[in-house]
């Protein structure tokens, strides 16, 4: 079981916590030997590695393992070992959230990297959660996957109108935002109404610069 929280009040050796969650005591005195469960208070350093991030990680480690057979321990293991010689640095531990918030960032990037390389589908989806959520989403903009489920052959959809007759070959397309979408979402986003259609997903769509407008062959 982990919770976390913020300290409200402490009296001596009596700490009053106000946590993200209720607490489920049944469960705790399930894991527990003695009628009273004992637990650690371990006070966080809020520039490491968010809970938001190391369970994007993981959940990512998942999604490498239930496509290639191979077990989360082992893709750990070996995901590590290749972003660590990529940066020349040793090995790191993720254990006890011991790594920043940019290096888990970068982490983070470059697992997707490997996943949109290798064609790995994703099933973990909850990227507005994370801190990195403009980092992450400019990845599936290069790679055209949509920003809701993650299909490949995304369309490259503007945020702001473009307008009906409008050339978009002469359009500055650096002024505006983008984000990709699949078929059925990008019908959905349609359907719906742009508004509601970003309230639903919490998605935020990418400005780009014109060497990427260029690199990505936007607009022909």
């Amino acid at each position: 079981m982990e919770y976390e929280g913020r300290i409200l009040r402490v009296v001596g050796n009596e700490v009053t916590f106000k946590l993200d969650r209720n607490f489920d005591i049944a469960e705790a005195k399930r894991l527990s030997i003695t009628e009273e469960p004992r637990s650690i208070i371990r006070v966080t350093d809020e520039r490491n590695i968010t809970k938001a991030q190391n369970g994007m990680i993981y959940g990512l480690f998942h999604d490498i393992e239930l496509y290639t057979g191979y077990p989360q321990e082992w893709v750990k293991s070996v995901l590590k070992a290749m972003f660590s010689a990529e940066k020349g640095i040793e090995s790191f531990s993720l254990e006890q959230y011991s790594i920043s918030q940019v290096f888990a960032g970068e982490f983070i990037e470059y697992i997707l990297e490997f996943c949109f390389d290798n064609e790995i589908p994703f099933k973990y989806q909850k990227f507005h959660l994370s801190s990195d959520i403009t980092r992450i989403l400019f990845l599936y903009l290069k790679h055209r996957s949509c920003f809701v489920c993650g299909k490949p052959h995304a369309d490259m959809a503007h945020y702001e109108a473009v307008g009906m007759g409008r050339n978009r070959k002469k359009i500055d397309h650096s002024k505006h935002r983008f984000m990709t979408l699949c078929r059925e979402h990008h019908n959905e986003q349609h359907n719906i109404g742009l508004p509601e259609f970003m309230k639903k997903y919490v998605l935020v769509p990418i400005k780009l610069t014109p060497e990427q407008v260029k690199e990505f062959n936007i607009g022909g």
